[in-house]
């Protein structure tokens, strides 16, 4: 009995030391990665930020599915440390990011990457399973030099989207279209992916889809005369869900509006994103922070947020693009020095709100988010 005692004593202080160890190995690990964080002349950053961005693109980092530091091991046993739909964004992004680079290099290492996610029949190697697959289905089209060869995959994320459909022809985010629901997250993850796709295989009904849920979105999910959008909206009741304003649940929104308006074909559609799209970066103005930055929540300037930032670095540059209106590129410029002061020695940007855990319910952890990586990249090559 007694060497019984000592063995389990001995097995239970091993998994002790074992599960402090991780614990104290991440702590270390991010404490040292932010030595001299910011640290950058502006032409080395811009480089250092794309060639991190390659480097993921070959193994992205796990974004977090918890804000727990102690005791991770049992996340990591309960799978409950990571998920696979929020990595496909992260991906999507940096697939993006690169692609849209003025370097030939770069854009053949996303177009290498997207391959890499298709087999040679055309379809997933790994297939999707919810909504959030829109963003990556989005980049792998984008990047597609023959898409008829991967329209197998792209229907396949469409009849994903399809089955989340509801009656009134609103895409719930999660659990099926049972959902009464409406995330703002679809409108980012999920419309220009449609709007896309239509495009390309010539299918208007999904043109008209990706349109209808940013105007029921632009409708019922902003805070009047303010454009901030709210984390979701009850579908039969109207009624407003969470927080208005949360800085990633803007990116969404504006990433829907950008990049469904660059891809839609019908004129009375494109004329209305336009509209929508500037009458949000002109209330957005006075929410950006004296350092350039954006909050985890727009109005609330005291916190802050880098893949929010990254994403409406990326729109205002865009504006600035469209409209040749000097005070979007500046806004955009702000945003970028912000970022630049968040990147550590690495080249990775930091200081990325972690993953939500539900309906007005945000991390209250920030690290590294190769979305936001993938963002300011975007907003970079249209410099």
């Amino acid at each position: 009995m007694k060497t019984i005692a000592i063995v389990l004593i001995s097995v239970a202080l091993a998994l002790c030391l074992v599960n402090y160890g991780i614990d104290y190995f991440f702590y270390l690990k991010n404490k040292y990665c932010r030595f001299h964080i910011g640290r950058w002349q502006q032409a080395e950053w811009e480089k250092a930020v794309e060639k991190r961005a390659v480097k993921w693109l070959k193994k992205t980092p796990t974004v977090k599915i918890t804000d727990n530091s102690r005791y991770m091991l049992l996340d990591f046993l309960n799978g409950k440390y990571r998920s696979k739909t929020i990595q496909s964004w992260q991906k999507a992004a940096l697939i993006l990011g690169l692609l849209e680079s003025h370097s030939e290099a770069e854009k053949k290492a996303a177009e290498t990457a997207a391959e890499a996610l298709i087999d040679s029949s055309g379809n997933w190697k790994e297939s999707p399973v919810a909504v959030d697959c829109g963003m990556l289905s989005y980049a792998i089209l984008k990047a597609a030099s023959e898409p008829l060869k991967i329209k197998p995959a792209m229907d396949d994320s469409i009849a994903i989207i399809k089955k989340n459909i509801n009656a009134v022809g609103m895409i719930s985010y999660t659990a099926g279209k049972d959902n009464p629901d409406m995330y703002v997250d679809t409108i980012g993850l999920v419309c220009p992916f449609l709007a896309l796709y239509a495009k390309v295989f010539e299918v208007s009904e999904w043109e008209d889809i990706a349109f209808y849920q940013i105007k029921m979105f632009h409708q019922y999910g902003l805070y009047e005369n303010t454009a901030l959008p709210n984390h979701a909206f009850h579908i039969k009741s109207k009624l407003p869900l969470g927080v208005y304003g949360w800085g990633r649940g803007t990116a969404w929104y504006v990433i829907g509006l950008m990049d469904t308006y660059k891809n839609i074909k019908k004129k009375e559609y494109k004329d209305l994103l336009k509209k929508w799209i500037f009458d949000a970066a002109e209330k957005y103005l006075i929410y950006q922070r004296q350092d350039g930055g954006f909050g985890a929540i727009l109005q609330r300037t005291q916190t802050y947020d880098s893949s929010a930032t990254a994403a409406l670095a990326w729109f205002y540059m865009n504006c600035y693009e469209i409209s040749s209106q000097e005070k979007y590129k500046q806004t955009a410029e702000k945003c970028m020095k912000k970022l630049l002061s968040c990147t550590r020695i690495t080249g990775a940007i930091d200081w990325c709100q972690g993953d939500t855990k539900d309906i007005g319910v945000f991390a209250q952890t920030y690290d590294l988010m190769p979305f936001a990586q993938g963002m300011a990249l975007r907003a970079l090559d249209l410099k």
